[in-house]
């Protein structure tokens, strides 16, 4: 009995000593940061807020130099940068993340908990053209070295940023920059996958706006505000698609989100999408069971929300380009549709090209037993 009374005592102490002193936070995770102003300079090193740097060529400079095994932030002062495109981005953290966000932005809230998106505007030139291609486009390492020289999980996050006049498009994971992606045992050559792909992104909050020839002038046109290129399984959601178009006759080859070769397992969720002159939503070869779900669409495409494309043998032979596939088991539900970029009526739902639901493209392509392409419902 004395033994309990004394627990109990114990217990009783312990509470009300909880009640009066503050909670012990948990320790942090070690982070790697690095700072950037739109008005610092690209002779600092970024290591703190009062040496940021200027520009995402400098903050991988600082990070390769620095070889961080930890999760990097990037984290972004508001302002507008003038940056043209970056496709060399090469720098990844296997087993962790590199986040790019406003320098006051806490993970879990919205674009309410920041003083505002930092914006990257795509800077003329001298003649007052824009350079052309994507803000970023990160692409597989070049040192066979390097852990990610095959492909892996990049773990790119970006969060609450807005990217404005970039001819190309906003964001491009390039999954199978330099590597070989032609099957030659096949005639014509079959499209295959040149590495185990970028993947494991994640994009949320931004604002891709003034995107496509349009936009910039030029030859040079678009393909979409984010494409993805041999990258899975990457998150896309709550973001804003604002006049992603292209000039006539190139309208329709440029999308708000365009998914393409071996690019599965995305979730493309909660974003709005206006004023797209191309699909909004297009698919291609071989890119399997993505979701595209609850987005708002205003004013886009040509065909329709969501287009399925391949090329097939007869296609690949007309055009002299390397065979594709079918994708399958992809999703469409629960969008609230709006019309067509020409604002002459509705768009439709969805569309194929080649037609089919279960059209795989013929041998060796494949749709597995009792699957399809797409499947659609509760969408209005």
């Amino acid at each position: 009995m004395r033994t309990r009374l004394r627990a109990l005592a114990a217990t009783a102490l312990a509470g009300c000593l909880a009640a009066v002193l503050p909670a012990v936070p948990a320790a942090a995770a070690d982070v790697f940061t690095v700072y950037m102003a739109a008005n610092g300079s690209d002779a600092n090193d970024g290591l703190s807020p009062d040496r940021p740097v200027a520009t995402l060529v400098r903050v991988q400079q600082v990070l390769v130099a620095a070889r961080p095994t930890v999760d990097v932030e990037v984290r972004i002062r508001q302002g507008t940068y003038q940056a043209p495109p970056m496709h060399d981005w090469r720098f990844y953290v296997p087993g962790h993340t590199i986040t790019f966000l406003p320098i006051d932005y806490e993970y879990g809230e919205g674009v309410d908990g920041i003083a505002g998106r930092p914006i990257f505007r795509n800077r003329r030139n001298a003649d007052g053209s824009y350079p052309p291609g994507y803000w970023l486009q990160p692409r597989l390492p070049r040192d066979p070295a390097d852990p990610l020289y095959g492909g892996g999980t990049s773990g790119l996050r970006f969060y609450y940023l807005q990217l404005e006049y970039y001819s190309a498009g906003g964001i491009s994971i390039y999954g199978d920059s330099e590597r070989d992606v032609s099957d030659e045992r096949y005639n014509p050559p079959l499209r295959v996958a040149g590495s185990a792909g970028l993947n494991g992104n994640t994009m949320v909050g931004l604002v891709f706006r003034y995107l496509g020839n349009k936009w910039t002038g030029g030859s040079s046109y678009g393909y979409g505000a984010i494409v993805l290129t041999n990258s899975s399984h990457n998150r896309i959601a709550k973001n804003h698609f604002v006049n992603v178009e292209n000039a006539s006759p190139y309208g329709g080859k440029i999308h708000g989100v365009y998914i393409t070769h071996y690019s599965s397992s995305n979730d493309v969720v909660g974003n709005a999408f206006s004023y797209i002159s191309g699909d909004p939503v297009k698919i291609r070869n071989m890119s399997n069971h993505n979701k595209v779900e609850e987005n708002r669409f205003n004013r886009t495409g040509r065909n329709s929300h969501y287009r399925g494309e391949f090329c097939d043998r007869a296609c690949a032979v007309a055009n002299n380009m390397d065979r594709q596939c079918a994708s399958y088991h992809n999703r469409f539900f629960s969008n609230t549709l709006g019309s067509n970029y020409a604002n002459t009526g509705k768009l439709p739902t969805w569309s194929l090209s080649p037609e089919g639901l279960t059209n795989a493209g013929g041998a060796p392509c494949a749709i597995p037993e009792g699957d399809q392409r797409l499947r659609t419902g509760y969408n209005s």
